[in-house]
């Protein structure tokens, strides 16, 4: 685990208490620069993305236990048929996540022109990747299952999570890209403490001309009416354009700071929501996750069908790339006293 000087932040923006630092992690062609809440921040943990290859810190969703996880090679998600198998989109042990060796994980979905199809047509194929695992069957735990990995909770002090992302090519219909906290095994359970899933910015694409500008922000949780969500594009007040471009081809930093009372996200440094109920304060193995996601007509009605209408990153006989997204780190900070 790598770790980093204390940083002290000095505030004076009206709108957020925000300062902007030269962060010792940017790439050499460009300069780039962190955000960070109100305090005194410690990096506790990070991921630069180097290299080539698969990422060391990810792992793709393959199974929800050890030896499901270790012997598949996709793994059927969001299925609406009659078996897991009739699925919308599989998540894949490789060919959709690599490091492209200028410091980015770069995650995409596709269309498999050589896979049978399901019911539900042409496979979608994408990279879904948590930042923990199953390992081994444990009866002490709720789903008999324990996984290891890097999970966060606020228990330790305050926690700023921030993730820097390139979305310029997420376009296909029905995708969206999701940097996201979720627990596989306490998820939905009542007890918020317990954990639950919490949506950093969501990404969706589809054939209305808002979907150019959506942001999505959510805390979900099992109860009645128990769910949180605030949707940010060219319609709402305030607008997506005062937050961000999801369209262009920079890349922008989104972050949640995260304590036992409260949830607020930003982007670039500025707050776009605070979530304060139902706040998961004590969660035992909530994972970081980032994902391509693919449903058609998941969001609204007539979304569109990315794998066969609407615009693409490539196609060709055998395979159309819908949408891809690029990733140059994921950090975790922990504010001190």
């Amino acid at each position: 685990m790598k770790r980093h000087p204390r940083t002290l932040i000095l505030f004076t923006s009206l709108f957020v208490s925000t300062f902007l630092i030269s962060a010792p992690y940017a790439n050499a062609a460009e300069e780039e620069q962190t955000w960070l809440p109100e305090g005194s921040w410690d990096l506790e943990w990070q991921d630069e993305f180097s290299g080539t290859g698969e990422p060391e810190n990810w792992y793709p969703m393959l199974g929800y236990n050890s030896e499901e996880y270790k012997a598949a090679s996709e793994k059927g998600l969001r299925w609406t048929g009659s078996t897991a198998e009739s699925a919308r989109m599989y998540s894949t042990k490789s060919g959709n996540h690599w490091l492209n060796g200028e410091g980015q994980l770069v995650i995409r979905a596709i269309t498999d022109k050589t896979a049978p199809e399901n019911e539900h047509g042409l496979r979608v194929k994408t990279g879904y990747l948590l930042s923990g695992y199953p390992d081994h069957w444990d009866k002490s735990e709720p789903s008999g299952v324990k996984w290891k990995g890097l999970f966060v909770s606020p228990r330790g002090g305050d926690v700023y999570i921030s993730a820097r992302i390139r979305s310029d090519q997420v376009v296909g219909y029905s995708t969206w890209f999701a940097f996201w906290l979720f627990s596989e095994t306490r998820g939905y359970n009542d007890n918020p403490s317990d954990g639950t899933e919490v949506d950093i910015v969501e990404i969706v694409k589809g054939k209305d001309h808002h979907f150019n500008t959506f942001i999505n922000v959510a805390n979900h949780w099992k109860k009645s009416g128990g769910t949180e969500d605030k949707y940010f594009n060219e319609h709402t007040t305030p607008l997506a354009a005062e937050y961000v471009d999801v369209t262009d081809s920079d890349y922008h930093t989104y972050g949640i700071e995260w304590t036992k009372t409260s949830m607020t996200c930003f982007v670039d440094g500025k707050p776009y929501y605070t979530f304060t109920e139902n706040i998961p304060s004590d969660p035992v193995d909530m994972m970081i996750l980032l994902t391509m996601e693919f449903s058609p007509n998941s969001w609204i009605q007539n979304q569109g069908d990315g794998r066969s209408e609407g615009p693409y990153v490539s196609d060709d006989p055998e395979m159309r790339e819908m949408s891809r997204a690029l990733i140059d780190y994921v950090r975790i900070y922990r504010k001190q006293p």
